[in-house]
């Protein structure tokens, strides 16, 4: 069985920047960088770091009642037809501004409106590596941020929770997966830190590593590597990139996704 570990804890500078009124300072069972790192050195290899970015912020509107369920992994995408539910899939990193663009500018706006009517899911991106492993673009920290959010999906299907617990990780996507953070986002959302813990520590480590090289997987083998690519019925509808969009024939708005989803859902 797993041991219980905590998340690092965050610095007073890193605290002050991010003009957080509630925070808790018991500690929180969930994974540390430290034994996410000793998992990877045993089973998976190292992980390596590339480059990274910059912030903003702003509060985030809840999503309607009744959201339909979504699954884990987006392997269910498939072409819709009338009254089926369509695909709708974003491809992201944990710790990028562009990933916050997308959900608070896009994805979440729509899905208070179409919510109803799509299968919404995350993919995440990196690298696989030999051994099971798998490299992420700022390292070790967006893998452990990656995995977080990734249990917090599986373990609540609902969008209303795991979304929402997800962009308000993404608001202060620097600081993740700081103890601090991750507490305060579980709080407002209604999400269980010990399931939280169960789920990142589960086989030693192995069992959120393993969705995440799934995730990763995925995302390689459609070709992403751009955070954040946002699929429509199994095709790129928009990709967020260098705090622009690009690549949108249909437009970037939110009323431009919600008509081509009302269009999708309709259609025979």
């Amino acid at each position: 069985m797993a041991a219980k570990i905590t998340l690092p804890v965050s610095m007073d500078e890193k605290r002050s920047t991010r003009n957080r009124t509630r925070r808790r300072h018991r500690p929180l069972l969930l994974l540390s960088l430290i034994a996410l790192t000793t998992y990877g050195l045993y089973a998976f290899g190292f992980f390596t770091s590339f480059t990274t970015v910059s912030p903003p912020s702003h509060h985030e509107p809840a999503l309607g009642s009744n959201p339909p369920v979504a699954s884990n992994t987006a392997q269910h995408a498939v072409p819709a037809a009338a009254g089926e539910l369509v695909p709708l899939e974003a491809h992201i990193i944990s710790k990028c501004p562009d990933t916050r663009d997308c959900l608070r500018e896009l994805l979440l706006p729509a899905m208070i409106q179409v919510h109803e009517k799509v299968n919404f899911t995350l993919t995440y991106i990196g690298t696989p590596t030999e051994n099971d492993g798998v490299e992420c673009k700022h390292g070790p920290e967006e893998c452990l941020g990656n995995i977080i959010e990734l249990c917090a999906h599986r373990l609540y299907p609902d969008p209303k929770i795991w979304l929402g617990f997800t962009m308000c990780l993404t608001k202060d996507y620097k600081a993740i997966p700081e103890r601090e953070l991750v507490e305060d986002c579980a709080l407002e959302h209604a999400v269980d830190f010990e399931k939280l813990n169960d789920c990142a520590t589960r086989d030693d480590g192995g069992f959120g590593m393993g969705m995440l090289r799934e995730s990763v997987e995925r995302s390689a083998s459609l070709g992403i590597k751009t955070s954040c690519t946002v699929r429509l019925n199994d095709e790129t509808y928009c990709v967020r990139d260098g705090g622009q969009w690009k690549d949108c024939p249909s437009g970037p708005s939110v009323n431009d996704l919600v008509i081509a989803i009302e269009k999708l859902y309709r259609s025979a």
